[in-house]
């Protein structure tokens, strides 16, 4: 008995002295270089809201934010949303909704438009 006792406090103790390396399969978010590239919302965003977001994002406001007007844009630009939620980010609701995500290149459009100041 008392070998099968030392035994299983070998075992156990051996067990618990093995280290797992857990391998990171995350890559890096790589800061999106803007440098150059000038965006407006007029010949750049507004075209790109009217594709994706203004049928339900309108003057009625149901789906809770008015994209047809550069300030409302701009409003959901400098609080996050617009991003969070066309980059699909966790604890935003993933836009267009019902609809494939945005290309990158769209995306890193807008991206750029609001970090470069969010010109008319």
């Amino acid at each position: 008995m008392k070998k099968i006792f030392i035994s299983t406090v070998v075992i156990v103790s051996a067990l618990a002295a093995c280290k797992t390396t857990k391998t990171s399969t995350e890559t890096k978010s790589v800061a999106l270089d803007c440098s150059g590239k000038t965006f407006t919302y007029a010949l750049d965003i507004k075209p790109i809201m009217e594709q994706y977001c203004t049928s339900c994002h309108n003057k009625n406001e149901k789906a809770g934010y008015n994209l047809l007007e550069l300030e409302f844009v701009k409003k959901a630009a400098t609080n996050g949303y617009l991003l969070g939620t066309i980059k699909h980010a966790s604890g935003f609701s993933p836009m267009p909704e019902m609809a494939p995500k945005m290309d990158q290149p769209t995306i890193d459009k807008i991206e750029c438009w609001i970090n470069n100041g969010m010109k008319e």
